[in-house]
């Protein structure tokens, strides 16, 4: 029996206490209600303490930790009769090119009338070890392009009348403040900046500090990373799945190095910094110098899985469009002062493991659960849910990014995406976010079912953070996927309770640390109450009549998808 949208109304705040007992009330066509399984507290506090105990040691992307927790994801999908399209195992196997400096580094030289510079990684420059090739080299003169956007839909244009052909691009981090937050993060992305380089026939890039970022990350804590591996997807030819043929991977050069390049120049970098701490947009000019980019690593594969389940529709008519529930099964392994590997458990050293319980076997166990009330519901919605466990988030999107782009059903049958990450199980709330709500119609979805929750849908408390570019989402908008990212509102319940600042709290002391664990710091009633409304709107979506669409208009939308 389909559910009328049309004929449901809202549940009352009040309602809360009956429905943590009962579970969600969603309306069935003849205008009744009938109710939902509630979600299962002790089935999600499993889930959590078995994914993030010591002996999985952190869950590094490609350590026996990782499958440890993948083998668990595939087990619970079985139990719950979930259907394996990617083999017999429900494992999505996914190539990675793991990068090490090895006996390499990377090394920068500018050459000008008066002789050459030498720049010394990590103390004038980072770069990360290169995954496209074991060495690399380039040699060009060099042109400053201000932010390096191209974005003249909103009025800018950094590659105007400059000629890049075969050079070495000079980008300020950053982007025009006059752009929107999520719009201008977009074109701020290192990605979008090099893709648009290379477009214009650029060779190698160069990405300068700024005194904006040096105050909201100091390059001197950015180069305690230098020495860490990088990560990309391979595709079936070898080649690394984001990295950009004939474009150097860059370096990013700091303050005092960077004047260097700009001695003898149009305007002095100093002079461009105080344009932009005045809104003024810099353009661009040649640079008197010219500069060499080399670099190199050693490289290993590395295999790990992304792990999916498939709840088959029920509509003949609609069975055939998949909603993707995506949740990332890796976190950060051990610290540097352990086993290097994020792979061995050291008992005697419990407190270098980073057990990720919050981010994200918190998302695992509610994207579990939410399996579990579907598979136990007694009829699957009209559209089937692939349920995604997905590799490599903390690597840079990875194991996303390789989903989107290799389905294991017809890309354009993918219809939306909701993603749970890091979702803040702190304590038991009134309201919920949804990161992307704007763009599309999935935040229409997720305010009717929030209300019908007993819940609220809040508005982005951050947007500064531009959050909607930041998590696994992020690979299907890429592909023109509506998407949402679901996390907890700041809402407690209980009034003594600072949501904000207790989130605050945890990013502060736990996020990315040995102390996220799954101790008393996770609230039950909240992942229950998260599952349910999780649910809800997972519900709402794969039953409707009409299948999710971006915004008239939309930046994203049309973008990745050509809508209007």
């Amino acid at each position: 029996m389909r559910i009328n949208h049309l004929t449901c109304r809202a549940l009352a705040a009040g309602a809360l206490a009956a429905l943590l007992s009962t579970g969600i009330i969603s309306c069935v066509s003849t205008g009744a209600f009938a109710p939902i399984p509630s979600a299962d507290m002790e089935r999600m506090r499993a889930d959590i303490e078995y994914l993030s105990a010591d002996a999985l040691a952190g869950r590094k992307t490609g350590s026996r930790g990782y499958q440890q927790a993948a083998q668990h994801v595939a087990d619970r999908f079985a139990e719950l009769g979930l259907k394996s399209i990617t083999g017999d195992d429900y494992f999505q196997q996914v190539p990675f090119r793991e990068a090490r400096w090895g006996g390499h580094q990377a090394t920068l030289m500018l050459h000008g009338r008066d002789g050459d510079i030498t720049f010394e990684l990590g103390a004038d420059f980072l770069a990360k070890p290169p995954t496209i090739g074991d060495d690399t080299a380039t040699s060009a003169g060099l042109v400053f392009v201000g932010y390096g956007v191209e974005a003249p839909e909103f009025g800018f244009d950094d590659y105007a009348g400059l000629d890049v052909q075969g050079k070495i691009v000079v980008v300020l981090d950053g982007r025009p403040p006059q752009l929107p937050n999520e719009v201008g993060a977009h074109y701020a992305s290192g990605r979008t900046k090099r893709e648009t380089a290379a477009r214009h026939g650029a060779v190698g890039y160069i990405n300068l500090n700024t005194p904006a970022l040096e105050a909201r990350r100091s390059f001197a804590r950015s180069g305690e990373h230098i020495q860490e591996p990088t990560f990309d997807w391979l595709r079936a030819d070898d080649v690394p799945g984001n990295a950009i043929p004939g474009m150097h991977p860059g370096v990013v050069l700091d303050m005092p190095a960077a004047r260097q390049l700009f001695m003898g120049a149009q305007r002095s970098l100093d002079t461009i910094f105080t344009e932009m701490d005045n809104g003024v947009v810099p353009r661009g000019f040649a640079l008197p110098y010219s500069a060499t980019l080399t670099s190199g690593g050693e490289h290993r594969k590395v295999v790990s899985p992304n792990v999916v389940g498939l709840l088959p529709g029920s509509d003949p008519g609609l069975r055939d469009e998949y909603v993707v529930f995506t949740a990332h099964l890796d976190h950060i392994g051990v610290d540097a002062a352990g086993s290097g590997e994020g792979d061995v458990h050291d008992p005697l050293n419990p407190d270098r493991i980073n057990n990720g319980a919050q981010d994200n076997a918190a998302g695992i166990a509610v994207m579990l659960e939410v399996a579990r009330m579907f598979a136990e519901s007694g009829r699957a919605p009209g559209r089937s849910i692939l349920f995604v466990a997905v590799t490599a988030e903390e690597e840079g999107l990875l194991g996303s990014d390789y989903f989107a782009r290799h389905p294991p059903v017809p890309p354009r049958s993918m219809v939306a995406n909701i993603n749970l990450d890091m979702p803040m199980l702190l304590y038991p709330f009134r309201d919920v976010i949804a990161f992307g709500a704007e763009h599309s119609s999935l935040g229409k979805s997720a305010a009717r079912a929030a209300q019908r929750a007993g819940l609220k849908l809040s508005p982005d408390p951050m947007p500064e953070q531009v959050i909607f570019v930041r998590s696994d989402h992020y690979s299907f908008v890429r592909q023109g996927v509506p998407s949402i990212y679901l996390i907890t509102g700041r809402e407690a319940i209980d009034k003594n309770i600072d949501g904000t600042q207790a989130q605050l709290d945890f990013l502060i002391g736990r996020y990315h640390r040995p102390e996220d664990e799954a101790d008393e710091q996770i609230s039950y009633i909240a992942a229950q109450q998260f599952a349910e409304v999780n649910f809800a709107i997972a519900w709402d979506v794969a039953d409707a009549e009409r299948k999710p669409y971006w915004n008239r208009g939309d930046f994203f939308g049309e973008l990745f998808a050509g809508e209007n």
